[in-house]
């Protein structure tokens, strides 16, 4: 979906970049209207009701956060994003299952990464976000340490406040909660 306004030239760049996100190893690769990544109170409400275990411990999960508001007039300056999904499938063997869904919540990761990197060159505002809390160390550091991967952690969309469940449904992406067959991983990267 290309926005309307979108500047001459930045088309095949935008293209590129969901190619970028392939070759980085996610399944699915949509570039959306930034209108379209809602943010809403009530999701970051959900990091507090039920209490998530990461909530105040991790260095990039609230209340560590911006403050929503912020975030949706931050969104709110770009035109243009690309949403990623990485699936992986349920087997039925727990331990299986657990490994599975830690490579692919860092395959997004990584790849989330790979985006915001090739998009600096021509969108050098490009901001990347993942899909749950960060994973890259086995314990953060939590609040007040140095993050030991600075370049490289990022936010996960619901922390920010990103509505996933709406901005999936509008961009084509299918969700299935309880996952039953598979489980997908989403992140996403504002680039314009």
């Amino acid at each position: 979906m290309m926005d309307a306004g979108q500047e001459p030239g930045k088309g095949a760049e935008l293209t590129e970049l969901v190619h970028a996100a392939y070759a980085a190893g996610v399944t699915q690769a949509v570039l959306i209207p930034a209108a379209a990544v809602e943010v809403d109170e009530r999701v970051r409400l959900k990091c507090q009701v039920p209490l998530c275990a990461n909530y105040g411990r991790h260095l990039l999960c609230p209340p560590n956060l911006p403050p929503v508001a912020a975030v949706r007039e931050i969104a709110g300056r770009y035109r243009d994003a690309i949403l990623l999904a990485v699936r992986t499938p349920l087997t039925g063997n727990d331990a299986d299952e657990r490994r599975a869904a830690l490579e692919a919540a860092l395959r997004l990761h990584r790849a989330v990464n790979a985006v915001e990197r090739a998009a600096l060159p021509h969108f050098p505002l490009a901001a990347g976000f993942i899909g749950g809390a960060c994973r890259l160390c086995e314990e953060c550091v939590g609040p007040g340490g140095t993050c030991r991967h600075p370049f490289e952690a990022r936010p996960s969309m619901e922390g920010m406040g990103m509505d996933v469940v709406s901005i999936c449904r509008r961009a084509g992406v299918p969700l299935k909660f309880p996952a039953k067959d598979e489980v997908t991983w989403v992140g996403l990267v504002l680039v314009t």
